[in-house]
């Protein structure tokens, strides 16, 4: 009886990466035969409102990462999330990777949130954190150099500049605040776990990054949704003081806002304010006739 010569093989299989880009997939597919014209109904596929999330709906921070609308949108995230994604997930790990696609999903979700009263939608911000600790780790990691070039590396960044630039002229919308926080993650972890200089210090940037993360969950002043939420919860629980300073701040930042007008009209005639109850009625019913009806 002869030894056999058979030796087995093992492949690795990005499993993460593939699941992950199967889910923007299936998702992407599921929407092709629905019409998404509500909030309940964009729900179902994980992108959530800012209301939402503020009532609780956390998760929604990593699901909307997931949910693609256009078909480039799409095409353009899973490309790059299978070219460094997978290689990525080769390098450090399924575990570390999955890890680190939850978090930076999270975090870069957050940040687009405090900015724009919405998650934004898609990849990117999670694929700008892959190819951050790519980017900064390639010296640890000589492999990431094989899929990421110089000409990749300039790509992403002009594309994060070209971004920034085509919102603020009002071109086009993009969610400008994730790619960066996302970018910042990636470097951050690269830099906290795989490069030997400034690691304690990075490390410490890392945790703040995250926590600071969390803060518009609960806490987003600057935003008139976030202050709305707020002042409706204070008038429907008769705190009347709280929702009148509620509303004058939603005021102070949207003077056009007939909806916090109405609001602070009634707020006013719940406290002896009957002139200025009778102004803001005023008010509303001349930035929305719908309105009128509430005189």
């Amino acid at each position: 009886m002869t030894e056999s010569n058979f030796k087995f093989e093992y492949h690795f299989q990005p499993w993460v990466t593939i699941l992950s880009a199967g889910w923007c997939l299936l998702v992407f597919g599921l929407l092709q035969d629905t019409e998404i014209d509500s909030w309940e109904e964009a729900a179902k596929f994980g992108h959530y409102s800012a209301r939402a999330i503020w009532d609780g709906a956390y998760w929604a921070l990593i699901t909307s990462a997931f949910v693609h609308y256009e078909v480039w949108h799409l095409i353009f995230n899973v490309y790059w999330l299978w070219k460094l994604g997978s290689e990525m997930e080769k390098t450090i790990g399924s575990i570390r990777y999955l890890v680190f696609i939850l978090v930076a999903a999270f975090v870069s979700s957050s940040f687009q949130l405090a900015v724009s009263d919405d998650t934004g939608i898609g990849f990117s911000g999670v694929g700008y954190g892959i190819f951050g600790f790519m980017w900064l780790s390639r010296d640890r990691y000589p492999s990431f150099k094989k899929v990421l070039d110089s000409q990749i590396v300039s790509l992403f960044l002009v594309w994060l500049v070209f971004c920034f630039v085509i919102t603020k002229l009002g071109i086009w919308q993009v969610g400008n605040a994730a790619h960066l926080s996302g970018l910042i993650f990636g470097g951050l972890v690269a830099f906290a776990f795989t490069v030997k200089s400034y690691r304690r210090l990075s490390q410490a940037g890392l945790i703040a990054l995250i926590a600071l993360s969390w803060v518009p969950l609960f806490w987003c002043p600057w935003s008139t949704t976030w202050l709305g939420k707020e002042a409706y919860a204070a008038h429907s629980e008769g705190r009347y003081e709280e929702a009148l300073d509620y509303y004058n701040r939603i005021i102070k930042k949207d003077p056009y806002n007939a909806w916090a007008y109405s609001n602070r009209a009634d707020i006013n005639r719940r406290l002896g304010k009957y002139v200025d109850a009778l102004r803001d009625e005023r008010k509303a019913a001349e930035l929305d006739p719908s309105y009128a009806n509430s005189e």
